[in-house]
């Protein structure tokens, strides 16, 4: 952790500067008020140990600056000051320290102090953590109400668009059918015609019939109208597939734990963001024979769709995903490589940190990868990460089998 000590006396700041270092801690140093209200804007430490009495601001109006400052992080206050009496406690703890140490001091109470603080700062981490999984848990059941609406609307055109095309195959095949006996009819008639001397009129409708049928190309036409009644078909059953993995992969309220086919959810993972990869992508499969998995397999897919979604965005150009499964040691393990610009390697610590984003603004909230490792954690799994700057990505995800 970086820890900012204000203190004025150089020998008390460097004795505090090599006790913390020897606990592991990063230190920053400032010798007035001022300088360490300053550092503290940077949003750059989490924890201060002030002195009360320094030259341009002293600890207690750093402290209620702190306080008053909307800063994106809380900032943990140790006050370090010779004045030991009641009322001076109480006027630091009304300033807003956190806690209060009186010189001279041990260095194990000091160190203890610090624990104890850390402590706290990990709770407030916490904190914001589990209030950014759920507001995006709420999002997710805003968007899951919406996609799941708009699949049950898609779904009623599609149904009768699907049996319609029953219908009329039904009806191109009689008449189908009955063109062939016309164009039997129309054969005889015309060798009749070479034949005998039948009317004119008859004659000249026959020739019409037959210069028709050439001009317009009846069997083309006759064997056309099969293959596009069979594309359509095969189109409205693709919809209904794409709306039911949608309508499973959203619907709020109904993910449960339950025995899961995880090369299944990638597939209808795929179905459901192929439009976010088709044009960004080629994406190739490799799936191995996987053991049952009891999971929640809705918030599983979830993972699966941001990793996709990521990896088509960290394309500049046309690119791959690879995706590959397979069982290892007693668990279910699942490769998704892109061929994107990679991750520098200073980011990757941070890539499941909330709100940490390397997108433009707008683009990205930043809660993508954390509410996947959150989701993996919580499925006592593992997520990795390796990546090379311009050779792309591979995250790593396994899951305990059974």
């Amino acid at each position: 952790m970086k820890i900012l000590i204000a203190e004025d006396d150089f020998v008390a700041r460097g004795f505090l500067e090599k006790l913390l270092k020897s606990l592991g801690h990063e230190c920053v140093l400032a010798e007035d008020g001022l300088k360490a209200w300053e550092v503290i804007q940077q949003g750059k430490v989490r924890m201060v140990i002030t002195d009360w009495a320094m030259p341009e601001m002293n600890g207690l109006e750093l402290c209620r600056k702190v306080r008053e400052a909307k800063l994106s992080n809380y900032v943990y206050m140790i006050l370090v000051t010779s004045k030991d009496r009641k009322e001076d406690a109480i006027q630091g703890f009304e300033a807003g320290i956190d806690d209060y140490i009186v010189k001279p001091f041990d260095p194990d109470e000091l160190k203890a102090r610090i624990r104890a603080g850390e402590r706290i700062i990990e709770l407030e981490d916490e904190y914001k953590r589990a209030q950014a999984q759920l507001l995006q848990s709420e999002k997710m059941a805003s968007v899951g109400q919406l996609a799941a609406g708009v699949a049950h609307e898609i779904n009623n055109p599609t149904g009768f668009v699907s049996s319609n095309l029953k219908t009329l195959s039904d009806y191109q095949h009689d008449i189908s059918g009955l063109v062939k006996e016309y164009r039997k009819l129309i054969m005889e008639l015309k060798d009749t015609i070479a034949r005998e001397n039948l009317p004119s009129s008859i004659a000249e409708q026959v020739e019409g019939i037959v210069s028709l049928e050439t001009e317009i190309d009846i069997d083309f036409i006759l064997n056309d109208i099969t293959d596009l009644i069979g594309e359509c078909k095969e189109g409205t059953e693709r919809i209904k597939k794409i709306v039911i993995d949608l309508k499973d992969f959203a619907h709020p309220g109904e993910d449960k734990v339950q025995e899961t086919d995880i090369n299944k959810g990638i597939e209808s993972t795929l179905n459901v963001v192929w439009n976010e990869l088709k044009y960004k992508a080629k994406v190739t499969k490799e799936y191995g024979d996987l053991p049952i998995v009891r999971c929640y397999p809705q918030q599983i897919n979830q993972v699966f769709m941001n990793l996709l979604v990521n990896a088509a965005q960290a394309m500049e150009d046309q690119g791959e995903i690879k995706i590959s499964t397979k069982g290892y040691d007693g668990s279910v393990e699942v490769k998704i490589s892109d061929t994107g610009t990679g991750i520098p390697e200073e980011n990757i610590p941070k890539l499941f940190d909330p709100f940490f984003t390397t997108k433009d603004v707008g683009k990205g909230t930043g809660l993508g990868l954390n509410v996947a490792y959150n989701i993996i954690e919580k499925h006592k799994g593992t997520i990795d990460v390796e990546s090379t700057v311009g050779k792309g990505t591979t995250f790593t995800i396994r899951i305990p089998a059974g």
